[in-house]
């Protein structure tokens, strides 16, 4: 006679964190508003708070909530982000499954279409906002070229956001913050401050082509900025198993 398989009940804290996940995406605690405190929570759902913890430690992990300490702290609800997929995308490069080749070859794919689109979208406000990115990206060059490069990255961030497409967003940001911050770290003293200068430079560039709604321009401009990107941290760095080859992407 065949034997079935078992069915095992999910965990207490599963259950617990799939109806706290419910609350949440159904609008009960929006963004920003604080979540029972764990003792309530221990009473609600007659659970220790072992389990309410690993309930917690759950959605944290989620990016769902975030936890305060202090006097006013707790746990809040987070605001959607692109953080947890950031953090899939860096553990696959620890991991040895990504590398940065198939990092710039998912950005070129991305990018340049949305510099595109921003071209085409765009208001003034997106304008001014991009503009004052890379002011401030500027400003940071006699203070710390580390937080010059990375506020200069902010530019790519926002220019998806234009699209108004969360999961454009999402995505992009998040293979432009493994990258960027992977190699900002790896090369934090090999860029000269004219590099970088240069580098900010050429998001002025793409920002009046999209200021100017030139969509042909923002698109060839944005390719060859992360070409040319890629291009200065080959020479600064070493590169193995084919990483720094050149992307295939047309």
């Amino acid at each position: 006679m065949p034997r079935f398989k078992s069915l095992k009940k999910p965990s207490l804290a599963e259950e617990v964190q799939a109806q706290l996940i419910d609350s949440i995406t159904s609008g009960l605690y929006a963004p920003g508003q604080k979540l029972p405190a764990e003792r309530e929570l221990m009473e609600q759902f007659e659970v220790s708070r072992v389990t309410v913890r690993g309930a917690l430690t759950g959605l944290k992990s989620m990016g769902l909530v975030y936890i305060k300490r202090g006097v006013n702290g707790g746990t809040f609800v987070a605001e959607p982000s692109a953080m947890p997929i950031t953090e899939s995308f860096k553990n696959l490069v620890q991991m040895g499954r990504v590398n940065f080749r198939h990092l710039i070859e998912a950005r070129l794919y991305l990018e340049p279409a949305l510099a595109m689109a921003a071209a085409k979208t765009r208001n003034q406000h997106d304008v001014e906002r991009l503009d004052e990115l890379l002011q401030m990206a500027r400003q940071q060059l006699n203070k710390s070229l580390k937080k010059a490069r990375m506020q200069n990255v902010r530019f790519h961030n926002e220019v998806a956001r234009i699209s108004s497409n969360p999961i454009l967003l999402f995505i992009s940001e998040s293979i432009t913050q493994t990258f960027s911050g992977l190699m900002i770290d790896m090369t934090e003293d090999k860029l000269s401050r004219e590099k970088i200068e240069g580098l900010i430079g050429e998001h002025q560039d793409i920002l009046q082509d999209i200021k100017d709604q030139e969509p042909d321009l923002a698109y060839s401009k944005t390719r060859a900025h992360l070409l040319k990107t890629y291009d200065i941290y080959k020479k600064v760095m070493p590169f193995d198993n084919g990483e720094g080859d050149l992307p295939s992407v047309c």
